[in-house]
Protein backbone atom coordinates (compact mmCIF):
# COMPACT_ATOMS: atom_id res chain seq x y z
CA UNK A 1 0.00 0.00 0.00
CA UNK A 2 1.63 3.20 -1.15
CA UNK A 3 1.52 6.33 0.96
CA UNK A 4 -0.18 9.49 -0.30
CA UNK A 5 2.13 12.43 -0.81
CA UNK A 6 1.07 14.74 2.02
CA UNK A 7 3.09 17.54 3.53
CA UNK A 8 3.48 16.82 7.22
CA UNK A 9 4.35 19.87 9.29
CA UNK A 10 5.53 19.62 12.91
CA UNK A 11 2.86 20.51 15.46
CA UNK A 12 3.25 23.78 17.33
CA UNK A 13 1.02 23.63 20.44
CA UNK A 14 0.17 26.95 22.04
CA UNK A 15 1.10 27.74 25.62
CA UNK A 16 3.99 29.15 27.61
CA UNK A 17 5.01 25.66 28.73
CA UNK A 18 5.97 24.72 25.14
CA UNK A 19 9.47 26.10 25.57
CA UNK A 20 10.00 23.85 28.61
CA UNK A 21 8.66 20.55 27.27
CA UNK A 22 10.12 20.95 23.76
CA UNK A 23 8.72 20.49 20.29
CA UNK A 24 7.03 17.52 18.67
CA UNK A 25 9.17 14.35 18.64
CA UNK A 26 10.74 13.65 15.25
CA UNK A 27 12.26 10.42 13.98
CA UNK A 28 15.03 11.39 11.56
CA UNK A 29 17.16 8.79 13.32
CA UNK A 30 15.31 5.54 14.06
CA UNK A 31 15.56 4.24 17.66
CA UNK A 32 17.38 0.97 18.24
CA UNK A 33 16.17 -1.82 20.50
CA UNK A 34 17.95 -0.40 23.56
CA UNK A 35 16.18 2.96 23.54
CA UNK A 36 13.06 2.31 21.44
CA UNK A 37 10.61 1.85 24.33
CA UNK A 38 11.89 4.85 26.30
CA UNK A 39 11.76 7.17 23.26
CA UNK A 40 8.25 6.03 22.38
CA UNK A 41 7.12 6.48 26.00
CA UNK A 42 8.45 10.06 26.03
CA UNK A 43 6.61 10.71 22.76
CA UNK A 44 3.35 9.33 24.22
CA UNK A 45 3.73 11.65 27.22
CA UNK A 46 4.34 14.66 24.93
CA UNK A 47 1.17 14.09 22.90
CA UNK A 48 -0.92 13.31 26.00
CA UNK A 49 0.28 16.57 27.60
CA UNK A 50 -0.73 18.76 24.64
CA UNK A 51 -3.60 16.99 22.89
CA UNK A 52 -6.85 15.14 23.53
CA UNK A 53 -9.25 12.67 22.01
CA UNK A 54 -10.46 14.86 19.13
CA UNK A 55 -6.85 15.49 18.09
CA UNK A 56 -6.14 11.75 18.22
CA UNK A 57 -9.12 11.21 15.93
CA UNK A 58 -7.73 13.77 13.45
CA UNK A 59 -4.30 12.13 13.55
CA UNK A 60 -5.81 8.72 12.71
CA UNK A 61 -7.84 10.17 9.84
CA UNK A 62 -4.76 11.88 8.39
CA UNK A 63 -2.69 8.71 8.80
CA UNK A 64 -5.25 6.59 6.92
CA UNK A 65 -5.12 9.11 4.09
CA UNK A 66 -1.32 9.19 4.34
CA UNK A 67 -1.06 5.42 3.76
CA UNK A 68 -3.55 5.48 0.87
CA UNK A 69 -6.66 4.30 2.73
CA UNK A 70 -8.82 7.25 1.62
CA UNK A 71 -12.08 5.33 2.01
CA UNK A 72 -11.27 4.35 5.60
CA UNK A 73 -10.09 7.90 6.32
CA UNK A 74 -13.47 9.26 5.26
CA UNK A 75 -15.32 6.54 7.20
CA UNK A 76 -13.32 7.29 10.35
CA UNK A 77 -14.89 10.74 10.62
CA UNK A 78 -18.09 8.95 11.68
CA UNK A 79 -16.48 7.06 14.57
CA UNK A 80 -17.91 8.45 17.86
CA UNK A 81 -15.38 10.27 20.04
CA UNK A 82 -16.10 7.83 22.89
CA UNK A 83 -14.79 4.96 20.75
CA UNK A 84 -11.53 6.72 19.78
CA UNK A 85 -8.44 5.59 21.70
CA UNK A 86 -5.53 7.91 22.35
CA UNK A 87 -2.60 5.52 21.93
CA UNK A 88 -3.33 4.57 18.27
CA UNK A 89 -3.72 8.30 17.52
CA UNK A 90 -0.27 9.06 18.90
CA UNK A 91 1.27 6.10 17.03
CA UNK A 92 -0.31 7.25 13.76
CA UNK A 93 1.12 10.73 14.23
CA UNK A 94 4.56 9.32 15.11
CA UNK A 95 4.50 7.18 11.96
CA UNK A 96 3.73 10.27 9.84
CA UNK A 97 6.62 12.08 11.53
CA UNK A 98 9.05 9.39 10.39
CA UNK A 99 8.90 6.54 12.93
CA UNK A 100 9.20 3.19 11.14
CA UNK A 101 6.93 0.74 12.97
CA UNK A 102 8.17 -2.81 13.45
CA UNK A 103 6.01 -5.75 12.43
CA UNK A 104 4.45 -6.24 15.87
CA UNK A 105 3.66 -2.52 16.29
CA UNK A 106 2.09 -2.35 12.83
CA UNK A 107 -0.09 -5.41 13.52
CA UNK A 108 -1.30 -3.96 16.84
CA UNK A 109 -2.06 -0.58 15.22
CA UNK A 110 -3.94 -2.14 12.28
CA UNK A 111 -6.00 -4.25 14.69
CA UNK A 112 -6.90 -1.23 16.84
CA UNK A 113 -7.90 0.83 13.79
CA UNK A 114 -10.08 -2.05 12.57
CA UNK A 115 -11.80 -2.27 15.95
CA UNK A 116 -12.63 1.45 15.94
CA UNK A 117 -13.94 1.34 12.36
CA UNK A 118 -15.99 -1.73 13.25
CA UNK A 119 -17.46 0.11 16.26
CA UNK A 120 -18.76 2.78 13.86
CA UNK A 121 -20.53 0.16 11.74
CA UNK A 122 -22.03 -1.51 14.81
CA UNK A 123 -23.41 1.79 16.09
CA UNK A 124 -24.80 2.56 12.63
CA UNK A 125 -26.57 -0.82 12.56
CA UNK A 126 -28.00 -0.27 16.05
CA UNK A 127 -29.33 3.14 15.07
CA UNK A 128 -31.05 1.74 11.97
CA UNK A 129 -32.81 -0.89 14.13
CA UNK A 130 -33.92 1.63 16.73
CA UNK A 131 -35.17 4.34 14.38
CA UNK A 132 -38.58 5.76 15.16
CA UNK A 133 -40.75 7.70 12.77
CA UNK A 134 -41.58 10.39 15.28
CA UNK A 135 -38.55 12.17 16.78
CA UNK A 136 -40.64 13.47 19.66
CA UNK A 137 -41.43 9.92 20.69
CA UNK A 138 -37.75 9.02 20.98
CA UNK A 139 -36.72 8.53 24.60
CA UNK A 140 -34.18 10.88 26.11
CA UNK A 141 -31.09 9.48 27.77
CA UNK A 142 -31.52 9.09 31.52
CA UNK A 143 -28.92 10.08 34.11
CA UNK A 144 -28.06 6.38 34.47
CA UNK A 145 -27.46 6.16 30.70
CA UNK A 146 -25.02 9.07 30.89
CA UNK A 147 -23.25 7.49 33.87
CA UNK A 148 -22.92 4.17 32.03
CA UNK A 149 -21.59 5.96 28.95
CA UNK A 150 -19.01 7.79 31.09
CA UNK A 151 -17.85 4.58 32.80
CA UNK A 152 -17.64 2.83 29.42
CA UNK A 153 -15.49 5.67 28.07
CA UNK A 154 -13.27 5.47 31.16
CA UNK A 155 -12.88 1.71 30.71
CA UNK A 156 -11.76 2.35 27.12
CA UNK A 157 -9.17 4.90 28.24
CA UNK A 158 -7.92 2.45 30.85
CA UNK A 159 -7.52 -0.19 28.11
CA UNK A 160 -5.52 2.41 26.16
CA UNK A 161 -3.28 2.95 29.20
CA UNK A 162 -2.81 -0.81 29.44
CA UNK A 163 -1.87 -0.94 25.74
CA UNK A 164 0.78 1.73 26.32
CA UNK A 165 2.01 -0.25 29.32
CA UNK A 166 2.43 -3.49 27.34
CA UNK A 167 3.95 -1.73 24.32
CA UNK A 168 6.51 -0.13 26.66
CA UNK A 169 7.69 -3.58 27.75
CA UNK A 170 5.24 -4.14 30.64
CA UNK A 171 7.39 -2.29 33.18
CA UNK A 172 5.30 -0.87 36.01
CA UNK A 173 6.17 2.73 36.90
CA UNK A 174 4.64 5.91 38.35
CA UNK A 175 3.63 6.95 34.80
CA UNK A 176 0.61 4.63 34.98
CA UNK A 177 -1.90 6.17 37.37
CA UNK A 178 -5.46 4.78 37.06
CA UNK A 179 -6.55 7.03 39.95
CA UNK A 180 -5.52 10.15 38.01
CA UNK A 181 -7.59 8.91 35.06
CA UNK A 182 -10.66 8.34 37.28
CA UNK A 183 -10.31 11.84 38.74
CA UNK A 184 -9.74 13.57 35.38
CA UNK A 185 -12.88 11.94 33.92
CA UNK A 186 -14.87 12.47 37.16
CA UNK A 187 -16.59 9.09 36.88
CA UNK A 188 -19.36 8.23 39.31
CA UNK A 189 -17.99 6.45 42.43
CA UNK A 190 -21.22 4.43 42.49
CA UNK A 191 -20.24 2.81 39.18
CA UNK A 192 -16.48 2.46 39.67
CA UNK A 193 -17.03 -1.14 40.78
CA UNK A 194 -17.90 -1.92 37.15
CA UNK A 195 -14.28 -1.22 36.24
CA UNK A 196 -12.94 -2.98 39.35
CA UNK A 197 -14.93 -6.13 38.46
CA UNK A 198 -13.53 -6.13 34.91
CA UNK A 199 -9.98 -5.96 36.22
CA UNK A 200 -10.61 -8.57 38.91
CA UNK A 201 -11.43 -10.92 36.04
CA UNK A 202 -8.25 -9.90 34.22
CA UNK A 203 -6.21 -10.32 37.43
CA UNK A 204 -7.51 -13.87 37.91
CA UNK A 205 -6.54 -14.64 34.29
CA UNK A 206 -3.05 -13.14 34.65
CA UNK A 207 -2.49 -15.09 37.87
CA UNK A 208 -3.49 -18.34 36.15
CA UNK A 209 -0.91 -17.65 33.43
CA UNK A 210 1.79 -17.01 36.06
CA UNK A 211 0.87 -20.27 37.81
CA UNK A 212 0.93 -22.11 34.45
CA UNK A 213 -2.14 -24.18 35.35
CA UNK A 214 -3.98 -23.55 32.05
CA UNK A 215 -1.99 -24.46 28.93
CA UNK A 216 -4.33 -22.57 26.58
CA UNK A 217 -4.02 -19.37 28.62
CA UNK A 218 -0.24 -19.73 28.80
CA UNK A 219 -0.13 -20.10 25.02
CA UNK A 220 -2.34 -17.03 24.60
CA UNK A 221 0.12 -14.89 26.59
CA UNK A 222 3.28 -16.49 25.17
CA UNK A 223 4.53 -13.10 23.91
CA UNK A 224 5.17 -12.07 27.54
CA UNK A 225 7.96 -13.35 29.77
CA UNK A 226 7.17 -14.61 33.27
CA UNK A 227 8.59 -11.38 34.72
CA UNK A 228 6.35 -9.33 32.40
CA UNK A 229 3.32 -11.42 33.39
CA UNK A 230 4.01 -10.55 37.04
CA UNK A 231 4.02 -6.88 35.99
CA UNK A 232 0.63 -7.42 34.30
CA UNK A 233 -0.61 -8.79 37.63
CA UNK A 234 0.75 -5.69 39.37
CA UNK A 235 -0.98 -3.38 36.85
CA UNK A 236 -4.34 -5.12 37.45
CA UNK A 237 -3.85 -4.92 41.24
CA UNK A 238 -3.09 -1.19 40.91
CA UNK A 239 -6.33 -0.59 38.95
CA UNK A 240 -8.39 -2.43 41.58
CA UNK A 241 -6.67 -0.66 44.50
CA UNK A 242 -7.03 2.77 42.85
CA UNK A 243 -10.73 2.10 42.22
CA UNK A 244 -11.16 1.57 45.98
CA UNK A 245 -9.08 4.66 46.78
CA UNK A 246 -11.19 6.72 44.35
CA UNK A 247 -14.38 5.82 46.23
CA UNK A 248 -12.76 6.78 49.56
CA UNK A 249 -11.47 10.01 48.01
CA UNK A 250 -14.91 10.94 46.73
CA UNK A 251 -16.44 10.33 50.17
CA UNK A 252 -14.07 12.86 51.69
CA UNK A 253 -14.34 15.34 48.82
CA UNK A 254 -18.11 15.21 48.55
CA UNK A 255 -19.16 18.68 49.73
CA UNK A 256 -22.26 20.46 48.39
CA UNK A 257 -20.77 23.85 49.21
CA UNK A 258 -18.03 25.41 51.25
CA UNK A 259 -18.63 25.01 54.95
CA UNK A 260 -17.12 26.44 58.07
CA UNK A 261 -14.25 24.46 59.49
CA UNK A 262 -15.56 21.98 62.07
CA UNK A 263 -13.45 21.34 65.15
CA UNK A 264 -12.09 17.80 65.68
CA UNK A 265 -14.12 17.59 68.91
CA UNK A 266 -17.38 18.25 67.06
CA UNK A 267 -16.42 15.96 64.17
CA UNK A 268 -15.82 13.10 66.59
CA UNK A 269 -18.74 13.84 68.93
CA UNK A 270 -20.82 10.81 67.82
CA UNK A 271 -17.96 8.32 67.64
CA UNK A 272 -18.56 5.40 70.03
CA UNK A 273 -15.65 4.19 72.15
CA UNK A 274 -14.81 2.99 75.67
CA UNK A 275 -13.09 5.55 77.90
CA UNK A 276 -11.51 3.10 80.37
CA UNK A 277 -10.89 -0.63 80.69
CA UNK A 278 -9.73 -1.25 84.33
CA UNK A 279 -9.11 -4.97 83.78
CA UNK A 280 -6.02 -4.17 81.65
CA UNK A 281 -5.48 -0.68 83.11
CA UNK A 282 -6.23 0.91 79.75
CA UNK A 283 -7.33 4.53 79.32
CA UNK A 284 -8.54 5.60 75.91
CA UNK A 285 -7.49 8.69 74.00
CA UNK A 286 -10.39 10.98 73.12
CA UNK A 287 -12.00 10.32 69.72
CA UNK A 288 -10.97 13.72 68.32
CA UNK A 289 -7.36 12.44 68.22
CA UNK A 290 -8.40 10.22 65.30
CA UNK A 291 -9.36 13.22 63.16
CA UNK A 292 -6.49 14.00 60.79
CA UNK A 293 -4.35 11.04 61.91
CA UNK A 294 -2.40 8.91 59.47
CA UNK A 295 -2.15 5.86 61.73
CA UNK A 296 -3.95 4.58 64.85
CA UNK A 297 -4.12 1.56 67.17
CA UNK A 298 -7.50 0.47 68.52
CA UNK A 299 -8.39 -2.41 70.85
CA UNK A 300 -11.79 -4.15 71.06
CA UNK A 301 -11.96 -5.25 74.70
CA UNK A 302 -14.87 -7.65 74.16
CA UNK A 303 -13.41 -9.57 71.20
CA UNK A 304 -9.72 -9.12 72.18
CA UNK A 305 -9.02 -7.68 68.73
CA UNK A 306 -6.17 -5.26 68.02
CA UNK A 307 -6.84 -2.99 65.05
CA UNK A 308 -4.12 -1.17 63.09
CA UNK A 309 -5.74 1.67 61.13
CA UNK A 310 -3.68 3.10 58.23
CA UNK A 311 -4.72 6.15 56.17
CA UNK A 312 -5.22 5.89 52.42
CA UNK A 313 -1.91 6.87 50.80
CA UNK A 314 -3.63 9.29 48.39
CA UNK A 315 -5.44 11.11 51.22
CA UNK A 316 -2.65 11.12 53.79
CA UNK A 317 -5.01 11.00 56.79
CA UNK A 318 -8.39 9.70 57.92
CA UNK A 319 -11.26 11.39 59.74
CA UNK A 320 -14.59 10.57 61.40
CA UNK A 321 -18.11 10.75 60.05
CA UNK A 322 -20.84 9.92 62.55
CA UNK A 323 -19.60 6.83 64.37
CA UNK A 324 -17.29 5.61 61.60
CA UNK A 325 -13.72 6.23 60.52
CA UNK A 326 -13.43 7.13 56.83
CA UNK A 327 -10.44 7.70 54.57
CA UNK A 328 -8.46 4.65 55.74
CA UNK A 329 -6.80 2.13 53.41
CA UNK A 330 -9.00 -1.01 53.46
CA UNK A 331 -6.09 -3.16 52.24
CA UNK A 332 -3.57 -2.11 54.91
CA UNK A 333 -5.98 -1.68 57.82
CA UNK A 334 -6.03 -5.05 59.58
CA UNK A 335 -7.56 -6.63 62.71
CA UNK A 336 -5.91 -9.47 64.67
CA UNK A 337 -7.08 -11.38 67.75
CA UNK A 338 -4.68 -11.24 70.72
CA UNK A 339 -3.97 -14.43 72.70
CA UNK A 340 -2.19 -12.62 75.57
CA UNK A 341 -3.59 -9.08 75.44
CA UNK A 342 -1.98 -7.87 78.70
CA UNK A 343 1.57 -8.67 77.52
CA UNK A 344 1.06 -7.76 73.87
CA UNK A 345 -0.61 -4.41 74.57
CA UNK A 346 2.06 -3.46 77.10
CA UNK A 347 4.77 -4.10 74.49
CA UNK A 348 2.83 -2.12 71.88
CA UNK A 349 2.24 0.90 74.13
CA UNK A 350 5.93 1.26 75.01
CA UNK A 351 7.20 0.79 71.43
CA UNK A 352 7.87 3.39 68.77
CA UNK A 353 6.09 3.33 65.40
CA UNK A 354 8.46 0.97 63.49
CA UNK A 355 8.72 -1.47 66.39
CA UNK A 356 4.94 -1.40 66.95
CA UNK A 357 4.35 -2.26 63.30
CA UNK A 358 6.80 -5.18 63.53
CA UNK A 359 5.20 -6.45 66.72
CA UNK A 360 1.80 -6.39 65.03
CA UNK A 361 3.14 -8.11 61.91
CA UNK A 362 4.65 -10.90 64.04
CA UNK A 363 1.34 -11.69 65.75
CA UNK A 364 0.29 -15.11 64.48
CA UNK A 365 -3.42 -14.68 63.94
CA UNK A 366 -5.88 -14.54 61.06
CA UNK A 367 -6.07 -11.08 59.51
CA UNK A 368 -9.60 -9.63 59.33
CA UNK A 369 -10.70 -6.47 57.52
CA UNK A 370 -11.91 -3.50 59.59
CA UNK A 371 -15.36 -2.04 58.83
CA UNK A 372 -14.42 1.37 60.24
CA UNK A 373 -17.22 1.58 62.80
CA UNK A 374 -16.73 2.50 66.44
CA UNK A 375 -18.44 0.71 69.34
CA UNK A 376 -18.80 0.87 73.11
CA UNK A 377 -16.02 -1.71 73.61
CA UNK A 378 -13.33 0.12 71.63
CA UNK A 379 -10.28 1.64 73.31
CA UNK A 380 -8.22 4.18 71.32
CA UNK A 381 -4.65 3.25 72.28
CA UNK A 382 -2.58 5.45 69.95
CA UNK A 383 -3.23 7.97 67.17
Amino acid sequence: MSATKLTIKPLNPKGAEFKYVGGEPVWNIQPDETNRLSRMARAFNWYTYHYGKKDAKDFIGHYLQYVGRDKDSKAFRGVPDAKVRLTPGWVCRMAMMGLVLNEHEQCVLDDQLSQMLKAKEEIKAEKSQEEVSDDKAAQKLTIQDHLREKISECAGELEGMFDEFTQAGAKMSADYKPLSLFRSMNVSPNMINTIADIWKGKLAEFEEVVEGSDELLVEGYSQFTKTQMKQLVKFAETVIADAGSYVQLKKVERKPRAKKAVSPQKTAAKFKYLKEFPELKLTSLTADKLVGSSEAWLYDTKKRKLIHVVADSHLGSFTIKGSAIIGFDPAQTVTKTLRKPAEQLKALMTAGKPVARKLFKDIKATEVKFNGRGNENLIILKA
